[in-house]
């Protein structure tokens, strides 16, 4: 090979290679700029993700604000509430008879006799309340019952009157009170009289009893 031949090829040659670790500084260069934008990126991200996070602990401590000062109003609003009225349940006579059933309590409160004369007498006035303290509505009346000990069995479960209200209805927690005159006579004056009221509900035809009060009382004492 001619001696200039050598050298054009050796200057080729040695021009080549220059070129191509140009060109791969060019390639490696390019990817440490791209490499260096992802590092660059990464803060702007987390930055973001500071702010959200800081965003969601503001939100829960506005919660917590929130929920205490509803928990201080409500505290707030118990203390200073005013207590209630409550209105005292009716009270019976102490002197009365008390009877309790079905939670209806019936009274017998007052029983006034004459005696017409050695064989005979006759109540003429009968005073008695109801309180309902948790039954259902009814209308409440009165049946009276009296007997001695010298009367048939029979005659126990014979009314002798029946009373009446003046309401339509007696609904829980209401009571009622009822002076009724009446004529119920009675032999015997000697033997002590056992005395019975049977509270019934008026609509019932059965005259099922709610609740039976009685007493004893002697004529001529």
């Amino acid at each position: 090979m001619p001696k200039n031949k050598v050298l054009i090829y050796v200057f080729l040659t040695v021009l080549a290679i220059t070129l191509g670790c140009a060109s791969n500084d060019n390639i490696t260069g390019q990817a440490i700029a791209s490499e260096a934008n992802i590092y660059e990126d990464a803060p702007q991200a987390e930055q973001q993700n500071m702010t959200e996070k800081d965003t969601e602990e503001n939100q829960t401590d506005e919660q917590k604000i929130q929920i205490k000062t509803g928990e201080e109003y409500y505290n707030k609003a118990t203390i200073n509430e005013e207590p209630k009225e409550t209105i005292d349940e009716f009270k019976f006579n102490p002197e009365s008879i008390v009877s309790t059933q079905n939670n209806i309590s019936l009274s017998i409160d007052n029983i006034k006799h004459e005696i017409k004369s050695e064989y005979w007498g006759k109540i003429i006035e009968i005073t008695a309340t109801v309180l309902n303290k948790g039954h259902g509505a009814f209308k409440p009346k009165l049946i009276a019952l009296l007997y001695d000990e010298k009367d048939f069995k029979e005659e126990w479960l014979k009314p002798k009157a029946e009373i009446q209200f003046d309401i339509e209805q007696l609904n829980a927690g209401e009571h009622t009170t009822r002076q009724a005159f009446v004529s119920i006579s009675f032999d015997d004056l000697y033997l002590a009289k056992n005395f019975k009221l049977v509270l019934v509900d008026a609509a019932d035809p059965g005259n099922k009893p709610l609740v039976v009060a009685e007493t004893n009382f002697e004529p001529l004492k």
